[in-house]
C-alpha cells in the first residue's frame, strides 16, 4: 500500500511554540509548557485553511495522559472529528463500521442499544427504533445505506478530523492499519492524528519505523501533568478525612509518584483509592499523628504503583517490608539483587522497615482486596509509632538496635540473654525470632556463645516446650511459612543454624500432631453417621473449605478391625458414603504423605471381604459393589476380585 508513497520528511517551524524558544531547557520539558505546546500544534494542524498531507502521532507512555489531552483539545475545536478506539480491533472492517454508527444520526444515538457491533451488513431491511423507552417511533434505518463518506453534513469537507486511540492495542498488523489511515490522508485529503504508545508500537513490530515514516509528519510527546492529575483525582477521594490529609501532603504524593510513577496517572489515582481504602478505617489518635500517617501513605503509593506496573509480587512484597536485614544478608551472601532491592532502591525517601502497617494488611488489600478496619487499626497500634518503647515487643526492639547507639544494643542483648535463660517465650514467632536474633548477636559478638553453641542452647530450650506440652502445632497453610512472624522476617533466617532450629521445633510439633491421631479418627467416626458431608469436607481436597487432614494419615491411628465393625454396624447409606470418602481421599495420591493410611486401607478391604459371607444377600451385594467401586481401584495392582463372591462362598474360599 506504501510502495509508490514518497516518504514524507516534514520540518515544522509553523507552530505558534516561539515563545517557548528562548526558555530554559527544564522549562521546555515542564509538562504544562510542552502539551500546551502540543495543543496548540494539533489547532494549526486541523485548520482548513492548511492542506497538510500527513498524520500526526501524539505519543506517550501508558497512563500518561494522551487521551486525555486529545479529548480536551477535541472539545474546545471546531474541527469535526470521528474518535476511533483500535484497541482489541481485529480488522479494518470494524473502523469504517465504527465511523459509520457515528456518522448515522440514530446509530449514534446514546440510546441505541443492539447486541454486538453495528454494520452495513446486519442492517438488511427497515426497522423502527424506539430510542428512548417511551413506546414511540424515533426514527427508521433504511434498508437502502449509501456508501461511507467521511465528509457527510460537513460545509467544509476539509474539516473532517479521523482520532485513532490505543494503536498499540490494536490486534490488526501496524502496517495495514497505518495503510488504512494512509488511504484517506493521502487520497481523501482528510487529517489524522495517532494515539499511542509508540514504545509498545516498535516492540511490538520491527517493520513500524519504515512505515511510519511514510505517513507520520509529526510526532509529539505527551508528558504527564501529574500535579493538574493529582487535584482531578483529589476529587474523587470520597472519604473527607483522607482528601484533607492528601491535600495536606500533595508535595509527598507527587514525589512517590515522580519516583516510581513511571509516567503513569492511571497508577498515581489507584494508588490515592489504595491509600483511601486503607485510611477510612483509621481513628483520630492516627491521624493526630501525621508524620506517621505520611509513612503509611509513602509506603502504601509505592507498593501500590509498583503492583499496579506488574513488578511486584506478594512475595516481593514480604521481602521488601521490614526485612532490611533479611535483603542486606542475602545480597551479601548471594550477590545477587532481588526484585525487593531494586524497588527498594528506587524510592531513595522511604524507609519501607517503618511504613507503620503491617505486611499482611497491605498485601491483603493489594492482592486479595481484603481490606479488615479491626486488622489495620490493630497494624497501627501495634506499631512502634504507637507503641511506647517499654510496650514493644522484646524481638521487635532488637531488630531495632541496627539503627541504635551501641549502650541501647548492650542493654537489649542482655535482656535477650535473661528472657531466654528464664524461659519465658513460648509464642513460636517471638521464639523464632530469638533464635535468629542470638545467632545474629552472636556473630556481632554481642552475646558471650558461639553459633554452635546457640544451636545447642536453642534445641535444649525446644525439647523443654515439648515435655512441657508448650510446643505450637503449625499450621502450615500459615503466612509464616517463609520465616517471617508478626509481618517480620527471621535475622539469618537463610542460615543452616537457623535452619536446624526451625526444624527441629517443626519435628516437635509433627509429633505434637500425630499424637492426636488416634482422638482425631475417632471424633471423625462419631461425626461420619450424622455429618456425612463434614467429615467429606475435612478429609478430602474440596473447592468448598479447607481439609484440616487431606494429608495426615489420621485413620491409620485405628485399628482397621474396629473402622470395619463400625461401618458394618451403620446403615447402609452410610456404609456407602465412608467407602467413598476413603476412595475420595486416596484417588489422587498425594505422594507419600498418606502412604501409611493407604496400607490401612487395604487391610480394610480384606477385612470387609472377609466378613461378606456372614451378610445377608441385599447387605453382601451392596457391600459387594461399593468394595469393588471404592476401594478395590486403590490398589490395581492387588485388588481382590469381589465380583465373584456370591452366596455360596464361604470364608475359607477367600483365604
Amino acid at each position: 500500500m506504501f510502495a509508490d508513497l514518497p516518504v514524507r520528511t516534514h520540518n515544522i517551524h509553523i507552530l505558534d511554540m516561539s515563545d517557548t524558544t528562548n526558555e530554559p531547557e527544564e522549562a521546555k520539558r515542564d509538562s504544562r509548557v510542552v502539551n500546551a505546546a502540543i495543543e496548540r500544534f494539533l489547532a494549526y494542524y486541523v485548520d482548513p485553511t492548511h492542506p497538510l498531507d500527513y498524520a500526526v502521532l501524539i505519543s506517550g507512555p501508558w497512563g500518561s495522559g494522551k487521551t486525555h489531552l486529545i479529548k480536551k483539545f477535541l472539545g474546545g475545536t471546531g474541527a469535526k472529528p470521528l474518535y476511533v478506539s483500535l484497541y482489541g480491533m481485529t480488522s479494518v472492517s470494524q473502523i469504517e463500521e465504527e465511523f459509520y454508527r457515528q456518522l448515522h444520526p440514530i446509530l449514534s444515538h446514546p440510546g441505541m442499544k443492539l447486541a454486538g457491533a453495528v454494520t452495513k451488513g446486519l442492517l438488511k431491511g427497515a426497522f423502527k427504533i424506539d430510542l428512548n423507552g417511551d413506546g414511540k417511533d424515533d426514527g427508521t434505518v433504511s434498508p437502502s445505506i449509501p456508501d461511507l463518506d467521511l465528509r457527510t453534513g460537513l460545509d467544509d469537507p476539509r474539516g473532517r478530523l479521523l482520532v485513532f486511540d490505543d494503536l498499540e492495542r490494536c490486534r490488526i498488523p501496524v502496517g495495514e492499519v497505518l495503510g488504512f489511515i494512509n488511504s484517506y490522508v493521502e487520497h481523501e485529503k482528510l487529517k489524522a492524528i495517532i494515539v499511542a504508545n509508540e514504545t509498545k508500537v516498535m516492540e511490538g513490530d520491527d517493520t513500524y519505523l519504515e512505515v511510519k515514516e511514510k505517513l507520520i509528519g509529526q510526532t509529539l510527546e505527551v508528558l504527564p501533568e501529574t500535579e493538574a492529575a493529582f487535584t482531578s483525582f483529589l476529587a474523587l477521594i470520597s472519604d473527607q478525612q483522607t482528601r484533607r490529609f492528601l491535600e495536606a501532603h500533595a508535595d509527598v504524593v507527587l514525589a512517590v509518584h515522580a519516583e516510581g510513577g513511571r509516567g503513569n496517572l492511571r497508577t498515581l489515582k489507584h494508588a490515592m483509592w489504595d491509600f483511601e481504602k486503607l485510611s477510612r478505617h483509621f481513628e483520630q489518635r492516627h491521624w493526630d499523628a501525621p508524620a506517621s500517617m505520611a509513612k503509611v501513605l509513602k509506603g502504601v503509593l509505592a507498593v501500590s504503583m509498583e503492583r499496579r506496573a506488574g513488578k511486584m509480587t506478594e512475595a516481593d512484597l514480604t521481602r521488601l517490608v521490614g526485612s532490611t536485614f533479611h535483603r542486606i544478608f542475602r545480597k551479601e551472601a548471594t550477590g545477587q539483587t532481588t526484585a525487593a532491592d531494586e524497588i527498594d532502591a528506587r524510592y531513595k525517601q522511604i524507609d519501607f522497615d517503618d511504613i507503620v502497617l503491617p505486611t499482611g494488611v497491605i498485601a491483603g488489600m493489594l492482592f486479595r482486596g481484603d481490606v479488615d478496619g479491626d486488622a489495620i487499626r490493630a497494624g497501627l497500634d501495634a506499631s512502634s509509632d504507637f507503641l511506647q518503647p517499654s510496650e514493644q515487643p522484646l524481638w521487635h526492639r532488637a531488630h531495632l538496635t541496627f539503627f541504635e547507639d551501641d549502650d541501647e544494643a548492650d542493654t537489649v542483648a542482655m535482656q535477650v540473654e535473661e528472657v531466654f535463660a528464664a524461659r519465658t517465650v513460648k509464642d513460636r514467632g517471638e521464639l523464632m525470632h530469638l533464635f535468629g536474633i542470638r545467632l545474629w548477636f552472636s556473630t556481632l559478638g554481642l552475646i558471650d556463645r558461639d553459633r554452635q553453641q546457640v544451636v545447642d542452647e536453642g534445641m535444649t530450650y525446644i525439647a523443654a516446650l515439648e515435655e512441657a506440652g508448650n510446643v505450637a502445632e503449625i499450621d502450615r497453610n500459615s503466612f509464616d511459612r517463609d520465616n517471617s512472624f508478626f509481618q517480620t522476617r527471621v535475622i539469618d533466617e537463610a542460615t543452616p543454624e537457623y535452619r536446624t532450629l526451625a526444624n527441629a521445633y517443626g519435628e516437635a510439633s509433627q509429633r505434637l500432631r500425630r499424637s492426636k491421631y488416634l482422638s482425631i479418627a475417632h471424633e471423625l467416626l462419631r461425626q461420619l453417621p450424622d455429618e456425612p458431608d463434614d467429615v467429606l469436607l475435612d478429609m478430602v481436597v474440596n473447592n468448598v473449605r479447607s481439609a484440616p487432614y487431606w494429608d495426615q494419615p489420621v485413620l491409620a491411628a485405628l485399628p482397621p478391625e474396629y473402622f470395619v465393625e463400625r461401618v458394618l454396624g451403620w446403615p447402609p447409606k452410610i456404609q456407602s458414603r465412608a467407602l467413598e470418602i476413603l476412595h475420595g481421599r486416596h484417588e489422587l495420591r498425594h505422594g507419600d504423605m498418606l502412604s501409611t493410611e493407604r496400607a490401612w486401607v487395604t487391610r480394610v478391604e480384606e477385612i470387609l471381604i472377609a466378613a461378606l459371607p456372614d451378610q445377608r444377600p441385599m447387605s453382601r451385594e451392596r457391600l459387594r459393589a461399593a468394595i469393588a467401586r471404592n476401594l478395590t481401584p486403590l490398589r490395581p495392582d492387588l485388588g481382590l476380585d469381589v465380583s465373584a463372591i456370591g452366596p455360596g462362598l464361604e470364608k475359607e474360599d477367600l483365604r
